[in-house]
């Protein structure tokens, strides 16, 4: 059941996600009148003035805004909390969601960890994205095309309401306002799924990285994650293709080295019938689907077709490592106590207490 009634209790800062770029039409409606602005040929359903509207890019000469009345606003047949922004450009119509962070962190918790984990594990999670959130928020304060955060993996995954739970809209009301700090200011707070062990730093897997924040520690909570140990095998063929498609000068695959630092992979060599191409390993990790590569955390053998894989985790192992998190939990320890294991020398805070204001 939809939560519609919850408000934030104390993060009402706003942010805007882009929920998608379309060339196609995009259908706004509610179960109660809307308010709009902006100058706009607009087309009702017939029946009921100012509830339904169908927008195609040639329509929108400005930024349109559509504000719900008592009921969320619907695009394309999903609901949302807050306000729609609508802006045309080369024929392409730019969806933003504007609303409170913590109506935002209603989504995105459950999009990111199971909601029928332990409470403290859904609360370290809740903090961890509105820390994110906000590192995000004032970062893109200058971006041009008018939105803080994208709804994809690029950032966090935000769905709107359909995803909503009661115990992850729970930990985000418990937490409200709450974020993780580093020399007064919100840190980038990284999350994966399963670390395989131990945690990275973030310049071995982004080399342009290096937050003081961002060291690898030992977890030896995850252990119960189904992705704690795989097994892969990618073919010399299957490495090619995938290669192909970004670096499309790659010829017949002769032979692949890699380089690593705390036992994952940062950087592929590969001798190819064409010349060599060095590319970093988490670039190679994101070439091919999830299942294939799940970590840089693995060795690896030859046989006849290609490479063996044998690794540890999922994900690119930087930060809150979530099944640890609820290892963590599991065993008594508070959603504080679990942040400050996975983030180096950070403080729990509230933005109450004027850290982001002053920023």
């Amino acid at each position: 059941m939809l939560n519609r009634r919850y408000t934030a209790q104390y993060d009402t800062a706003i942010v805007r996600i882009l929920l998608l770029k379309t060339k196609d039409s995009v259908a706004i409606s509610s179960e109660s009148p809307i308010k709009m602005s902006g100058a706009v040929a607009q087309t009702g359903d017939g029946g009921s003035p100012l509830k339904a509207f169908v927008f195609v890019p040639n329509d929108i000469a400005e930024a349109v805004k559509i504000d719900p009345g008592y009921s969320p606003l619907i695009m394309n047949g999903q609901p949302y909390r807050g306000s729609i922004e609508l802006r045309s450009a080369d024929g392409t119509i730019s969806v933003i969601n504007i609303l409170k962070i913590d109506d935002y962190l209603l989504s995105v918790v459950p999009g990111e960890i199971p909601a029928n984990w332990e409470e403290e594990a859904l609360k370290a999670q809740a903090v961890a994205a509105r820390t994110y959130t906000y590192y995000q928020l004032l970062a893109n304060r200058k971006n041009q095309g008018g939105f803080d955060l994208e709804a994809t993996t690029n950032f966090q995954v935000y769905k709107g309401m359909i995803d909503e739970k009661p115990r992850t809209t729970e930990a985000v009301r418990a937490t409200s306002g709450e974020i993780i700090i580093y020399d007064a200011k919100p840190i980038l707070s990284y999350f994966h799924s399963t670390c395989g062990g131990k945690t990275t730093d973030d310049n071995y897997v982004w080399n342009t990285s290096h937050l003081p924040y961002l060291h690898g520690v030992s977890c030896g909570f995850c252990n119960d994650s189904t992705k704690f140990e795989w097994e892969s095998r990618l073919s010399l063929d299957e490495i090619r293709n995938n290669l192909s498609k970004k670096y499309r000068a790659v010829g017949a695959i002769k032979k692949i080295s890699f380089r690593k630092k705390d036992d994952r992979v940062i950087e592929v060599y590969i001798r190819h019938s064409r010349g060599n191409l060095k590319i970093a390993g988490n670039s190679f990790r994101l070439l091919f689907p999830p299942e294939k590569v799940r970590s840089l955390y693995f060795t690896s053998k030859k046989y006849n077709a290609g490479l063996a894989l044998a690794g540890h985790g999922w994900g690119h192992g930087v930060g809150l490592c979530q099944w640890g998190a609820r290892g963590m939990a599991l065993r008594g320890y508070r959603y504080q106590e679990i942040l400050k294991h996975y983030y180096t020398a950070v403080t729990v805070t509230s933005v109450r207490n004027g850290y982001i204001a002053s920023h």
